[in-house]
């Protein structure tokens, strides 16, 4: 299942602890995409945060991933679960699709 997540650092954060966290967050990132669990990352200009895209098989690993970013007590994040548009509209088509009574 895919999930967006949106990772923000602390605004109390120092620099040089942003600065030191960084170059292992990268390093982290690149690891996740290596094991194909991370699909893609962008920066979010004018933030210091970044927002990426975790495809994995559980909630567990979905946890995993988080819990071990160098950033984690450093960011606060927004996690999001996905889903594509043609699945969207065919749940959509059959919510809206009149239901048969039972037995008439």
């Amino acid at each position: 299942m895919k999930f967006l997540i949106i990772q923000k650092i602390k605004r109390e954060v120092h620099i040089e602890q942003w600065a030191r966290m960084l170059p292992l967050q990268f390093k982290y990132f690149e690891n996740l995409e290596k094991e194909k669990a991370l699909e893609v990352t962008y920066h979010l200009i004018g933030q210091q945060g970044s927002m990426l895209i975790v495809n994995v098989d559980s909630d567990e690993k979905l946890s995993k991933i988080i819990g071990q970013d160098p950033m984690f007590f450093d960011s606060e994040r927004e996690i999001y679960p996905l889903t594509t548009r043609q699945t969207h509209e065919k749940q959509i088509r059959e919510l809206l699709q009149p239901k048969q009574e039972a037995g008439f």
